[in-house]
């Protein structure tokens, strides 16, 4: 543990130089406060019967919401008009006023004038009419939308959707409630001479401004290849299942997982090449059985940050891509229910605040694939039943302690269980001992602190628990329990007005007490067959072990448009072995015109070996990390009205990946098989295009097409493999994908589409088989090399929603049909029991998924 504190000391030493800075000028007023509830002060009687005029000024603090918080004298003038004055001023309403474009409390001057010529100013005739305007189904406020009453009287609403008008009417009025974003909406109230009446108004979102997503983050970005996916209405796409995080799957620089599964395969990588997080923190999977669905339900995602290579040193241990799913606050304004049923599994939701300034999200989900499964074959008397069933749980708490200070708590879960009970082998041996179980649960704890505008940190602490627990029929079992403690730290300044922003951090993860029982044969020398009923190797340990990195980051923008990103990681690894190795990155983006982007990115990258790789029962201790040098060039164009262009160039050079030997070397004193030796090389290199309809209008879409290419050094070291190709090399991707409002049809009706072409994956192919008399069984013999390939891929898929929006909650019916032209895409090679006949297992048929959702 002493290295881990050689490592936080800088981290620590850096925060107190960054945070050690003058408080900034304040900001910019954007927009000044208004009257919108003017009040006619009191004369006072002695003053008015002596004929005395006068003007009284005062100093109002106006609050956030432009209520009138505090009233000071700055001009008195005595004989009552103070008093009154006073009094008047603390029934004024103003709207909000503005700085920096944000609502903000400012102090301003006012004046009332007392002119004893003038009669003062009656009562003003009618009514009071005030209210709220909210959206149509979700109780969403409306800031600023205009409301009109009469001849001549008009208000806007306030950030709180409120609104109030004095003297209007007596009588029936027409009232107009107009804003851009939804219909416009009238009616007719009464209104009696000096009485108040309270309203409040429902408007409908217009359909032409129905997208909430975005599929490219437009916020200032400093990685050159960041996507970011907000939540909203991408749960509308076709074939994603509603799913936010499957969005991934269907972006530029991602492969389609044979059998539809949901690995991530990011520029020709392998799965273990790319991590995953959740607020910052890793996880052990992002999906439900391998792309089911995620972890996470979309309506608690905030957004999901996606880098399929050159992503900056505030992460690291990943040779591939890196996944960010970033969780959202609870609603702090008002109760909010969800409850979601469709062929797979049911939601429940439930979110709101607690006080003023804490608010709180509870979530659960639960298959039901194992009820309907049990009770069909209890009923109908299969001879297999196959219980599969998962379920995740996840809570949020969001405290914000101050203008500078936020706190949050988040616990999620997920539990997945598959096992084949009561099998009628039909002579295939073991078949009713198999099953898979994964469980995880992670309680994340996170600060937020800014000292000043120009300096800010944040801290989290997260404690976790894997577990494992599988079983291969007489292939191997593992039982696997990892408590994980994972910690998270940075600190950014800005410098010179912001041209330049320094920011330092550290994150580990430690495993103190980890549980490993694993039971498999031994591993085959290469080139060579697995000898019958071999002896298994049980492996029983506690380990303990540490990941941990320290990086420095700068941003600096030397012109106008420019940011140029150097940075330095450096890591420890700790498990069976021990690696250090230290990463520089450097990225850069230049807007040489508005609408126009350059940028580019190189940068070295770090992983450690497959774990079962480095332990010396089946593997190598003495292997290190693998390496990546990563390589990158775009553009970003703007080519018309919401058409925008993302194309870019990439190349990787992958070298000591861990690769099988047949050699034999001394270990420990003794002689003994190598396995595997860190002698692989590679490369990868492509083309990315997104070519994207931006959201704001009825179609939301986007089309993304993958060039890639992953050759790898598959000989092994002293045998005789020769170079093949890369497992997952796919060279073309092609994705269309949209979604269309067609209001004229069915008001709240919606249709999307996705239509994916790719090419199919390669294979090895047998070139003979080997009769094992001993076992009974034949030996496939596979070519040296990657020679076949499976045919290409084609599937269309679509989708249809209809929404149904009363005052306060909302109904929503969707269907979902996968592979509408029922093709029978192969996806990989079948052979029969010798051999001699092969043929393609196809993927996944017609299919189609109904849900109904009802949101309060």
């Amino acid at each position: 543990m002493r290295s881990s504190r050689l490592l936080i000391l800088p981290l620590l030493l850096g925060a107190a130089a960054l945070t050690r800075a003058e408080e900034p000028a304040a900001g910019a007023l954007t927009r000044a406060p208004a009257v919108i509830s003017q009040v006619a002060p009191e004369y006072p009687p002695e003053a008015k019967a002596r004929g005395l005029s006068a003007e009284v000024v005062l100093e109002l603090d106006l609050s956030e919401q432009g209520e009138v918080a505090g009233a000071r004298l700055a001009k008195p003038a005595g004989d009552g008009f103070d008093e009154a004055a006073l009094a008047a001023a603390q029934k004024l309403r103003f709207s909000p006023a503005e700085i920096d474009g944000k609502p903000a409390a400012v102090t301003i001057e006012y004046r009332f004038k007392f002119d004893a010529a003038r009669p003062a100013p009656a009562a003003p005739a009618g009514g009071v009419l005030r209210g709220v305007v909210l959206e149509r189904g979700t109780r969403e406020p409306l800031a600023g939308a205009s409301v009109g009453a009469g001849e001549g009287k008009s208000t806007f609403t306030d950030r709180d959707g409120r609104f109030e008008m004095a003297g209007v009417g007596p009588g029936a009025v027409k009232v107009v409630v107009s804003d851009p974003a939804h219909h416009r909406f009238e009616t007719e109230e009464t209104l009696t001479q000096g009485k108040a009446v309270e309203v409040k108004y429902y408007l409908r979102r217009k359909a032409t401004d129905a997208y909430e997503a975005v599929v490219v983050g437009e916020r200032e970005q400093k990685e050159v290849t960041t996507v970011t996916i907000t939540s909203g209405e991408v749960g509308r796409l076709a074939g994603v299942s509603g799913d936010t995080v499957r969005v991934i799957q269907n972006l530029p620089g991602v492969a389609r997982q044979p059998g539809g599964f949901g690995a991530l395969i990011v520029r020709g990588g392998n799965p273990n090449d790319t991590r995953v997080y959740v607020d910052g923190v890793e996880v052990p999977q992002i999906f439900h059985f391998q792309g089911l669905t995620s972890i996470v339900p979309s309506e608690l995602v905030e957004s999901v940050d996606f880098e399929a290579g050159n992503f900056g040193v505030r992460f690291g241990r990943a040779t591939g891509g890196r996944v960010d799913l970033k969780t959202r606050d609870p609603g702090s304004k008002r109760l909010h229910v969800v409850a979601d049923g469709n062929l797979f599994h049911a939601l429940a939701l439930a979110e709101g605040p607690v006080s003023e300034n804490v608010s709180v999200a509870l979530a659960a989900r639960r298959s039901y694939a194992d009820v309907f499964i049990n009770a069909a074959a209890s009923n109908l008397d299969f001879g297999v039943s196959v219980a599969p069933r998962y379920y995740d749980f996840q809570g949020k708490l969001t405290w914000r302690a101050g203008e500078d200070d936020v706190l949050r708590f988040t616990v999620l879960g997920s539990d997945d269980r598959l096992e084949l009970t009561g099998v009628e082998t039909g002579g295939v041996r073991d078949l009713d001992r198999f099953k898979i179980g994964t469980f995880f649960m992670q309680a994340i704890g996170s600060w937020d602190h800014r000292f000043s505008e120009v300096a800010r940190a944040r801290v989290s602490l997260a404690q976790g628990l894997v577990s494992e627990d599988d079983r291969f029929g007489e292939n191997g079992t593992v039982h696997e329990r990892f408590p994980i403690t994972t910690t998270r730290a940075e600190v950014s300044r800005d410098l010179f007005g912001g041209a330049l922003t320094l920011a330092t951090g550290f994150d580990g993860r430690f495993l103190p007490t980890s549980t490993m029982d694993l039971e498999f044969p031994a591993i085959p020398a290469a080139n060579q067959l697995p000898t019958p009923d071999p002896r298994k190797i049980r492996h029983h340990t506690k380990l303990q072990a540490m990941e941990a990195g320290l990086w420095a980051e700068a941003t600096w923008k030397p012109l106008e448009g420019l940011a140029i990103v150097p940075g330095v990681r450096v890591e420890r690894e700790v498990l069976f072995n021990r690696m250090t190795w230290i990463d520089p990155r450097l990225s850069l983006r230049y807007a040489v015109r508005d609408g126009t982007i350059l940028k580019g990115g190189a940068g070295l990258y770090h992983q450690p070996p497959f774990v079962p790789y480095i332990m010396k029962e089946w593997g190598n201790p003495e292997l290190h990390e693998e390496g990546a040098w990563h390589f990158m060039t775009g553009v970003e164009q703007r080519i018309a009205g919401p058409v925008s262009l993302d194309l870019q160039l990439y190349y990787k050079r992958l070298f000591d990946l861990a690769l099988p030997s047949d050699r034999v070397v001394e270990r420990d004193g003794e002689l003994v098989p190598e396995r595997y030796t860190n002698g692989g090389t590679g490369k990868s290199y492509g083309a990315e295009l997104l070519l994207r309809w931006n959201p704001g209008g009825r179609f939301f879409g986007w089309i993304a097409y993958s060039l890639s290419r992953s050759i790898r050094d598959q000989s092994v070291v002293g045998g005789t493999l020769a170079p093949g190709g890369e497992d997952y090399d796919q060279p073309h991707n092609l994705i269309a994908i949209g979604t269309l409002d067609l209001p004229e049809i069915w008001e709240g009706f919606s249709t999307g589409f996705r239509l994916r072409y790719a090419t199919g994956n390669a294979y090895r192919r047998v070139v003979g088989a080997v009769y094992d008399a001993d076992a009974d069984e034949y030996n496939g013999v596979e070519e040296s090399s990657l020679g076949g390939r499976v045919p290409d891929f084609f599937q269309l898929d679509l989708r249809f929603d209809k929404r149904w929006t009363w005052k306060t909650w909302v109904l929503s019916a969707y269907l979902e049909v996968q592979n509408v032209t029922n093709r029978k895409n192969p996806e990989t090679v079948a052979y029969n029991f010798d051999y001699a006949k092969s043929g393609w297992a196809t993927g996944l048929p017609f299919f189609p998924s109904f849900g109904i959702r009802a949101e309060y």
